[in-house]
């Protein structure tokens, strides 16, 4: 054998031998991922504000249910510790740095490790219905779809590689009237003395009407702004009544409903999940899990229950990738650290009150001056977005879909929805379950005297009970 055979030899042995160890630590790593009990389903998602990009996960179908096989999970033990990866993203370069790092580390107060859930899961934030509140707890990187739908993102739920969709629910009247007061108070009329568009903050930042509507209003809405304030007279009530089944204007009043901004309806975002005619082109790879997040005070609550919801959805996405126990210490860290960086911020600011009473917040601006809806605008209003508070009975799924009050007032579940429309609160503990079915039953409740058609118009409705 010549010089160069032997060199050869030599790199081949080489090679066998810094390869080995590595083969070895990923076949006992596929042995313990397919050795254990949960289920992973693949579940990622992106939020503007996330620092941090995804795990380039790869999926492997087995026993119809979904395995992880991501950068994560063939990382997450070592020596049997658990190993997080650390996902942070550098704006200036738009690079990403991913480093391997203990759950200590991650969760250190000054971290800037971030979980990311991109691959193939998505967030639709449906205007008024607690997005914003969704968007500053949740506490992982998403794919965020606000203000509309985007087609796009619908074919990539029918066919992958999304398979996982969180959605947002309020009571469809009470958005009405959320959007309505909240587009009505930020956006620029005639004689407005507020600061007229965006302001330049350092760091290249912007300030608007959206973080502080006391301060600034929106411009570039004029046409909206007009309809709002001279057509229907900055009254929500005036809008709902002339959606009456007998008002002359209800024509000219549902168009004009679509042009105010965040009254896109559940269905209509919902529509390849509701309409028979796209369900039948959702495939296989298709959206798997159908996540549904209900905002909704119950009569006699303090509070809505949407924190808690939003905590446990964080707790099904870790645990879905990580398993429960390591979920549960991941959640322990999380809170430790907030709590560490909220005593450092309270140190750093003392006074933290003027520009922070504003965020985003329909309730706080106008909550002491925000029109109501009439008896007669509620009901005119709930009967036009029946097909909305239908979609809402489908989530409920099974029995509690058939719900008798329910069946009395007539109220029916939409035909021929996707499978997983009935499975929206199927997800967490039992005990989350059942908030969410709880929280959906609640809104149906509060509309379903004016949902009843055997009882009438709304005018004898109300008459009747005035």
């Amino acid at each position: 054998m010549g010089n160069l055979g032997r060199q050869r030899m030599i790199l081949y042995v080489w090679l066998c031998l810094l390869l080995l160890p590595l083969l070895i630590n990923v076949t006992k790593l596929l042995k313990l991922t397919q050795a254990q009990d949960e289920d992973h389903l693949d579940i990622d998602v992106d939020h503007p504000s996330s620092p941090f990009f995804s795990d380039h996960a790869a999926n492997d179908r087995k026993g119809g249910q979904f395995m992880t096989l991501n950068a994560s999970s063939l990382t997450a033990l070592e020596n049997d510790k658990l190993i997080l990866k650390c996902s942070i993203r550098d704006k200036k370069t738009k690079t990403t740095n991913i480093t391997d790092v203990a759950p200590e580390d991650f969760y250190a107060e000054n971290s800037k490790c971030g979980h990311s859930f991109k691959e193939d899961t998505v967030v639709f934030h449906v205007g008024k219905g607690g997005g914003g509140t969704l968007m500053k707890h949740l506490g992982v990187g998403v794919n965020w779809v606000h203000p509309h739908p985007k087609p796009s993102t619908n074919e990539q739920l029918q066919n992958g590689p999304l398979r996982t969709l969180i959605f947002n629910v309020r009571d469809p009247v009470d958005r009405f009237v959320s959007a309505f007061n909240w587009r009505s108070a930020i956006l620029c009329h005639p004689n407005d003395e507020r600061h007229r568009g965006k302001k330049k903050l350092g760091g290249g930042k912007k300030i608007g009407a959206t973080k502080r509507p006391d301060e600034f209003c929106k411009t570039g809405y004029e046409e909206e702004e007009i309809l709002l304030r001279e057509t229907y007279q900055s009254s929500p009530s005036v809008l709902a009544e002339a959606l009456c089944r007998e008002s002359p204007l209800r024509a000219s009043a549902e168009q004009d409903f679509s042009k105010v901004h965040h009254n896109t309806t559940l269905t209509q975002w919902l529509d390849f999940l509701v309409d028979p005619r796209l369900v039948k082109n959702v495939g296989d790879d298709g959206i798997q899990e159908f996540i549904v997040l209900p905002v909704e005070k119950r009569p006699g609550a303090n509070e809505t229950l949407f924190e808690k919801h939003i905590e446990n959805l964080r707790r099904h996405l870790l645990s879905n990738r990580y398993g429960a126990d390591a979920s549960n210490e991941m959640m322990r860290l999380a809170e430790e650290q907030k709590r560490k960086r909220e005593e450092t911020r309270s140190r750093q600011r003392k006074v933290m009150h003027k520009h922070e009473a504003h965020l985003h917040s329909s309730e706080k601006l106008v909550n002491s001056t925000k029109s109501k809806l009439t008896k007669l605008g509620e009901c005119c209003l709930a009967r036009y977005l029946t097909d909305d508070y239908r979609l809402i009975q489908s989530m409920l799924g099974g029995d509690e879909a058939s719900n008798s009050e329910l069946v009395i007032a007539g109220l029916d579940p939409l035909d021929a929805t996707h499978p997983v429309v009935q499975k929206a609160c199927s997800w967490g503990n039992e005990q989350q379950q059942e908030l969410c079915q709880g929280d959906l039953m609640s809104i149906l409740m509060r509309r379903v005297k004016y949902l009843d058609e055997s009882k009438g118009s709304c005018s004898a409705i109300v008459s009747a009970n005035s």
